[in-house]
């Protein structure tokens, strides 16, 4: 893993991050620190995203669309909805989901991801009360 040099910007970046557990976009991520540091740029924000990404402290969720990120490093699953397109934790142990075993594979497995698809909780509620 990569070390990201430390700085205000990628401390208050991780910090928001942290303080959080909705899964923000970059851009979401970028209006909220700069209420802490106004005169940070998007560059920089992408910059500390993608070294804290690459040395492990965040991680990013994307299923080809835009990005989202998350700070909870520890193996959980994740769940996307279909609605409102927000990223979720889900309430699982991956043990549980992934209690198939996987076949003999000839290569190295480092890491895996896995999203659900589904709808939140919230946009099933706001659809029943139409």
């Amino acid at each position: 893993m990569q070390q990201t040099r430390k700085s205000r910007q990628r401390d208050a970046i991780l910090n928001n991050l942290r303080a959080r557990c909705d899964h923000p976009t970059a851009m979401e991520l970028y209006l909220s620190v700069r209420e802490e540091i106004p005169s940070l740029s998007l560059g920089t924000l992408y910059r500390n995203l993608k070294g804290l990404c690459d040395s492990g402290q965040i991680i990013r969720l994307s299923d080809g669309g835009e990005e989202h990120y998350d700070a909870c490093t520890a193996p959980h699953w994740h769940i996307k909805c279909d609605c409102c397109g927000r990223f979720y934790d889900l309430p699982v142990s991956p043990e549980a989901v992934l209690a198939v075993p996987i076949p003999e594979y000839d290569g190295e497995i480092r890491d895996y991801s896995l999203i659900f698809f589904g709808v939140c909780a919230h946009c099933a509620r706001t659809a029943g009360e139409k």
